[in-house]
């Protein structure tokens, strides 16, 4: 099928990101866009009416150029509604994960301070600080409180005819994540920043006017909030799953729903292969699947090829901070299956020594970035987005210090080694837990696999879930112990029934340092 040109098409100066529904709106109105698990359906066209309605309303009680909106909802087909809508308004979009729990919710809107907030049933009980937001509409005809909108009546206007009042360098969202203190931050993305990324990501993937791409990432989740852009971009439909889904039903879901490309972190993956090793399924063919998150496993990587015929496997890597660093095309996987794949275009990637100068190819440092897509830092906090946010002179580029790990070779493939809080000192080496996990899903039998070290007596700690009852603890260690060398061989090895995840469905190590820090004091 016909895939629409990258960025010049669907976006241009003086549009922002509700330019790409808008487009997309024009040239195919009537082509399906939006689906979710309640059956909700809109198409082009409709999602952009509903879209300028909604903005009509925001702009009519006092939502202006750099407002914050909250948007609290399970992953519904409303969250891409009611971000165009804000970001034509020139305000700033604030997706929140809806498994927030009131004391995380809080202190994000203190220091987002919203002018307005939308809830649904599952996100209502979070804000229990009723009188910090000014409007608050709810995804209900029956609303808990008398002073809140409900959606049909927030739509109900005439769709809003003026045109987007911003600059291409306007913050238009804020993407909150764990800052090093613990506490919530939230990154600054522009207009530009989203719009430049979403179109060097659609020349590497090629989304299709045909495809249906199945999210069940939190859209909260930057890569699963995304979605919305890259099928706005291509003229794809987007099916909005929910990570709840992420289970024995997945395979039905998929089929019913005809998903052609999956983006997803490695747990979904890892539930696709422990469900078929267990009894094998028939869905449509899958053409793509994206990484994110985490390092795929290689042996993910052969099993889902072997799952699904001619399926082509984009490997990633990225931060909320730029989105995206690197895609590594399928072709090329072959030949540098040990990378992370090439920046992209327009994107500048080296690795630097501890004083921030440059080393050679191949050399092992902190990788930096640099490129249209690197964020303007964190909200309200000087601090830290001086510590990662750099100018190397003041007529220079702001770069991105990842404080990742890793090299690039002369060709310009990144060798991603760890992330910055990964890495592990035992016996005296500097060691990878990505080295040690990836062995150990080659295993046959593992699924998920994740390295701890207890500083206490300095042993590593492998966590695992298996799918063969007969595998031991003993089974596993011996055989990492005839692939890895001693010192990155664990000493202990737990089997899980279940690896305990993020909201953003990654393996949670925070969960698995108190598992291991209880097993201490016992």
């Amino acid at each position: 099928m016909s895939r629409l040109p990258s960025l010049a098409q669907c976006w241009s100066p003086g549009s922002g990101v509700s330019g790409l529904l808008g487009h997309a709106a024009q040239v195919s109105p009537s082509a399906p866009y939006l689906e979710d698990r309640s059956g909700t359906t809109y198409s082009y066209a409709e999602a952009w009416d509903e879209a300028l309605r909604l903005a009509g309303f925001l702009q009519e009680r006092g939502v202006r150029r750099g407002d914050r909106v909250a948007i609290h909802l399970s992953n519904r087909a409303e969250i891409a509604i009611a971000l165009y809508a804000t970001a034509h308004i020139g305000a700033i979009y604030v997706v929140l994960n809806s498994r927030l729990r009131p004391k995380g919710l809080s202190k994000i809107l203190k220091q987002a301070e919203p002018k307005a907030i939308l809830l649904d049933e599952t996100t209502r009980e979070n804000f229990v600080e009723k009188d910090s937001v000014p409007i608050c509409v709810f995804l209900s005809e029956e609303n808990p409180e008398p002073e809140w909108i409900s959606w049909s009546d927030a739509i109900s206007g005439e769709p809003i005819e003026v045109s987007w009042p911003g600059f291409d360098v306007d913050p238009a969202c804020l993407v909150f994540t764990s800052g090093s203190t613990g506490d919530p931050r939230g990154v600054t993305l522009s207009h530009d920043n989203i719009c430049y990324a979403v179109g060097a990501i659609q020349d590497r993937l090629g989304y299709r006017t045909d495809d249906v791409v199945g999210c069940f990432l939190p859209l909260a989740f930057d890569y699963g909030l995304y979605q919305i852009f890259l099928a706005a971009q291509s003229g794809a439909k987007l099916f909005i799953g929910d990570p709840d889904q992420v289970g024995p039903r997945l395979p039905m879901i998929m089929k019913a729903a005809g998903i052609s490309v999956l983006p997803g972190v490695p747990s979904v993956y890892a539930a696709l292969i422990t469900l078929f090793r267990r009894r094998p399924f028939e869905i449509p063919t899958m053409r793509a699947i994206t990484n994110t998150g985490e390092r795929l496993p290689l042996s993910y990587i052969e099993e889902l090829r072997n799952m699904f015929e001619g399926l082509d496997v984009f490997v990633m890597y990225g931060l909320t901070e730029c989105k995206r660093v690197s895609i590594m095309l399928p072709s090329e996987f072959s030949k540098h299956s040990d990378s992370v794949g090439r920046a992209l275009s327009g994107t500048e990637v080296y690795a630097v020594d501890t004083d921030g100068k440059r080393l050679p190819p191949g050399e092992v440092g902190e990788l930096a970035v640099r490129g249209r897509h690197v964020a303007h830092g964190y909200w309200r906090a000087e601090e830290e987005t001086a510590k990662r946010f750099r100018k190397q002179a003041p007529e220079a580029a702001v770069e991105l210090f990842t404080g990742d790990s890793g090299s690039v070779d002369a060709e310009g493939f990144i060798h991603f080694s760890a992330r910055s809080d990964d890495l592990l000192k035992h016996r005296g080496n500097r060691i990878s837990p990505v080295e040690i996990e990836n062995e150990a899903c080659t295993i046959d039998g593992v699924i998920e696999a994740s390295v701890l070290k207890r500083d206490r007596d300095d042993t590593l700690h492998l966590f695992a879930t298996v799918s063969k009852e007969e595998l031991t603890t003993e089974s596993i260690l011996r055989s990492l112990g005839e692939t890895l060398e001693p010192a990155k061989v664990p000493e202990f090895v737990a089997i899980l029934e279940e690896m305990p995840k993020s909201m953003n469905g990654k393996i949670d190590r925070k969960v698995l340092a108190k598992v291991l820090s209880a097993d201490e004091n016992e």
